[in-house]
């Protein structure tokens, strides 16, 4: 991966931020699915397009997922359906490019409201 596609428009910098790594998991029924995660406090750079960009194993995986962590409970404080995530956190990105986004560092108040935001709009 070029250092381009880890920078935006040019305004801001990139370099500080997490770069959320996909993680690949397998349900009970044996389907994989992928999942990044966004960590309370720290600015991350997420992909705007998973499926597009991540193959493990040659597979393109349907399902992606966001892990939301938090430092001040030290726990996981769930996860979130990837796409319907990212719809809810565009007011909190700082920069972008064709293939991602760079998120301005989150509250836990903030990854709290995300969490439930999701979770209404999934049902």
């Amino acid at each position: 991966m070029s250092i381009e596609s880890y920078q935006g428009s040019g305004v801001l910098d990139w370099s500080e931020a997490y770069v959320a790594a996909p993680r690949y998991y397998k349900k009970e029924d044996g389907t994989v699915f992928g999942a990044v995660a966004i960590n309370e406090g720290i600015e991350t750079v997420l992909p705007l397009r998973p499926h597009e960009l991540y193959h493990p194993d040659g597979l393109t995986l349907t399902e992606w997922r966001i892990l939301l962590y938090s430092r001040t409970k030290q726990a996981v404080l769930g996860d979130v359906d990837f796409y319907k995530a990212m719809q809810i956190l565009q007011e909190y990105f700082l920069d972008g490019n064709d293939e991602r986004v760079l998120l301005k560092a989150l509250s836990i108040t903030e990854l709290d409201a995300l969490l439930r935001k999701a979770r209404i709009t999934q049902n």
